[in-house]
């Protein structure tokens, strides 16, 4: 097994994800065999293979990732997904607030002692990427629930939960064309709240 230093890690970060590079083409060998393909140093071979699994659709590998796991799951939100509701945008939206609902509900600890991330390939950087994850996620969802308001509650019953959206507009009365129109606004603000929270965060680490 070859042992890869920080340089070569931080070269192959450089190369593929912040210039998008392909992956390397493997070397040709003298055997029939198809050779094998460059596998790359964790955590930029998994960025680097989701980019190759999704290349060939319109969107970023990470929306349409999170398109394709939530149509695996029948509920609530692929029903809406299926009838054209929402779009793949607004589910992947849904899908990212509902993961940041269950880590700051299970009481993930979030350590602001440094919020620097680093790239040098050892443990305590990828802990630290990590945490600056977690404190974005934190500070998206709070300021995502603050610019939703008062029907926050409902529309978590539909996107954590998976009650269906007529069940929660018949508890509210309301009407199902508004109780439509009140998730995709509530899901399309939720890109603006990623945006903000990296901002903070790198205020914050800076």
């Amino acid at each position: 097994m070859t042992i890869m230093n920080s340089d070569d890690r931080e070269r192959q970060r450089f190369v593929h994800l912040v210039l998008g590079r392909h992956r390397p083409k493997p070397r040709a060998s003298k055997r029939r065999k198809p050779p094998r393909p460059v596998v790359l140093a964790p955590g930029i071979e998994e960025r680097v293979a989701l980019r190759e699994r999704w290349s060939h659709k319109q969107g970023t590998p990470e929306t349409l990732e999170y398109v394709d796991q939530a149509r695996r799951r029948p509920g609530s939100l692929a029903r809406l997904y299926d009838s054209g509701a929402i779009d793949k945008d607004q589910l992947a939206a849904a899908d990212q607030i509902a993961e940041a609902y269950r880590a700051i509900t299970a009481d993930v600890a979030v350590k602001t002692a440094s919020l620097e991330t680093r790239v040098d390939g050892g443990g305590h950087g990828r802990a630290e990427q990590l945490q600056l994850g977690r404190v974005q996620a934190d500070i998206a969802y709070g300021w995502w629930r603050n610019a939703v308001g008062g029907c926050v509650d409902a529309l978590l019953e539909v996107i954590v939960h998976d009650v269906g959206l007529t069940i929660v507009a018949r508890q509210g009365c309301i009407s199902m064309p508004r109780a439509r129109r009140m998730l995709a606004d509530a899901l399309d603000l939720w890109p603006l709240a990623r945006r903000r929270s990296r901002d903070a965060a790198i205020a914050l680490a800076g």
